[in-house]
């Protein structure tokens, strides 16, 4: 009897304990996903390159972290015959058609994947992209003021039949992120087209004209975009009263979302938070970049975006970030770029910085009561199985190259044009506003105690010790990496205030021109060595080519001009 009550007691307590257990787990997973229901996640393939390889790109791997969302970016607009709105609109037995139908297989093997790992799936999607066959036979019905427009009858017909065609092709896909802002056609060899909006009364048009098909007519969810680019004044992710103008004339819907960059602009700093998060009464996705528009390193060496994107970062003059949104009922949720958000490079094979800054947004987002600092050692202790000492070491890294890298590329002391480093490239920019305005002396010591603090970096790196081996090689190879960046960086700013106290009237300063060329080509053969010596080191930047640098010229023709200098 005694044994049996022994064993009546055990199963009790048993029963009890795991009761409790039950609650707690569900009171955790209330805590995760109540507030913020959506957590989505995106790989922004760079136009025209070869697709990124990466875990991010795999629903089961996203499910697993928490994601209950894609947004793939697989052009589905281009995967579309158009047979049920027009049986000859392409033609059969063509390459441009056989090129669609093999692309539609292709998005099929995806959807599948995602299906059966149980993640929705929201297709990034320009509209309107279509058939080139179709662009010829229709596209002057199409037109306004010789502009592709939402506002003629058959640009309306085809996009009705593009969504239909989308569902009846592909009908496990549970909705669509719409984007009009910027249209690529880089990897669409056989469609054309642009954006078909340029005004608040366009965007009304398109709007309800999808939410109807989209959300009424299927019951998908339609994830609208406000990221708008173009001659237009007034835009609708920066504007609030354009974005309250807009959505006001649009019914709310359970299934429709406006989608907004947490930046008042592009994923920059010195810009504010933006300012139509919280506003008006739809529902709110916040896009937030881990690559922060492809200026900062794109994670091939220490920056870390936590503690400002969460909390706003230190330049800010109105501090506000993600948490300031928790109050904001329209806020339902989150959207990650974990790849791309740029052109080019650098590139690199160890995610080891993107996955610190991917976990702190993610668990955020699924945990917005913790504190970053709270989530930072929760990623350094559980996923990294760091020792206390290691952590403070890493800690200490980060919050370093918060300012480090972005001081290391512009100023504090006066507004800069921020794209002249983007992606891989350095570029030439005129940097003649300084010595105009008597800053020169102080970028240049601005840029000279940066260095100070990526040396101090570098030192951090090489004394922090990991179980993971590679990960550890990474990260001392990835901060040594940045520290080189940084001091080329700065051999920049000399030259072009070189150039700009020239042009003031002040003699060319042969001492200074030598040492730039000496130590430029010195910091170079430097990184080219660490570059063969370690096969983790990122790729190196492009000082031969100004992609997307708003128009400035490649660095080396600044280069060109102080050797000329030196040898007239």
């Amino acid at each position: 009897m005694k044994r049996i009550m022994q064993i009546r007691f055990t199963f009790l307590l048993y029963a009890v304990l795991s009761f409790a257990g039950w609650q707690a787990n569900a009171q955790k997973h209330i805590e995760q996903t109540t507030r913020y229901p959506v957590l989505l996640n995106m790989v922004h393939h760079n136009p025209g390159e070869p697709l990124f390889t990466t875990n991010y790109t795999k629903p089961e791997y996203i499910k697993q972290l928490g994601y209950n969302g894609q947004v793939p970016k697989f052009e589905i607009q281009c995967a579309l015959t158009y047979d049920r709105w027009n049986t000859t609109a392409v033609p059969e037995n063509s390459e441009e058609r056989l090129w669609i139908e093999r692309h539609a297989a292709k998005i099929d093997l995806m959807v599948n994947a995602a299906g059966e790992a149980g993640v929705p799936m929201f297709p990034f999607m320009d509209v309107l992209v279509v058939p080139r066959s179709i662009m010829q036979k229709y596209g002057d019905k199409m037109q306004l003021d010789g502009m592709l427009s939402i506002n003629k009858p058959r640009t309306q017909e085809l996009l009705v039949a593009q969504i239909d065609e989308i569902f009846y092709r592909f009908p496990k896909l549970d909705g669509l992120t719409i984007r009009f802002g910027e249209t690529y056609l880089h990897d669409t060899p056989f469609h054309e087209g642009t954006r078909p909006v340029y005004s608040a009364e366009d965007h009304v048009l398109i709007l309800n004209l999808l939410r109807e098909e989209v959300c009424v007519k299927r019951n998908k969810k339609l994830i609208y975009r406000t990221w708008d680019w173009g001659k237009m004044k007034k835009k609708l992710h920066l504007d609030p009263d354009m974005y309250l103008d807009v959505t006001n004339a649009v019914a709310p819907h359970p299934d429709l979302y406006f989608s907004i960059k947490h930046v008042h602009g592009d994923f920059l700093r010195g810009l504010p938070f933006n300012k139509t998060l919280g506003i008006g009464t739809h529902q709110q996705i916040v896009e937030v970049s881990i690559n922060q528009a492809g200026m900062y390193g794109k994670n091939a060496h220490p920056y870390y975006i936590g503690k400002g994107i969460i909390e706003g970062w230190p330049e800010m003059i109105e501090k506000k970030g993600l948490r300031d949104l928790y109050n904001a009922p329209q806020v339902k949720g989150f959207w990650t770029w974990t790849w791309g958000d740029g052109w080019y490079g650098p590139y690199f094979g160890n995610e080891f910085w993107l996955k610190l800054n991917e976990y702190i947004i993610r668990e955020f987002c699924r945990n917005p009561q913790k504190t970053e600092e709270e989530l930072f050692h929760k990623y350094a202790s559980s996923v990294l199985n760091m020792s206390p000492e290691n952590i403070i070491k890493l800690r200490e890294l980060c919050l370093l190259s918060v300012d480090a890298v972005f001081k290391g590329q512009t100023t504090s002391l006066q507004t800069m044009q921020p794209w002249w480093i983007r992606d891989h490239f350095f570029s030439a920019q005129d940097m003649s506003v300084y010595v105009k305005n008597g800053l020169a002396e102080q970028v240049l010591a601005e840029k000279a105690a940066n260095l100070a603090t990526w040396y101090k970096m570098e030192k951090i790196a090489q004394s922090i010790s990991l179980l993971n081996k590679e990960d550890e090689e990474f990260l001392r190879v990835s901060t040594t990496y940045g520290r080189i960046k940084y001091e080329l960086i700065e051999l920049v700013f000399r030259t072009q205030i070189l150039f700009a106290q020239m042009d003031d009237g002040k003699l060319f300063d042969s001492e200074e021109a030598n040492h730039i060329l000496e130590t430029y080509a010195t910091k170079w053969n430097e990184w080219h060595t660490l570059k063969k010596q370690h096969a983790c080191c990122p790729t190196l930047y492009v000082d031969y080519a100004a992609d997307h640098c708003q128009g400035n010229e490649p660095f080396t023709i600044s280069l060109k001009r102080l050797e000329l200098l030196l040898n007239n």
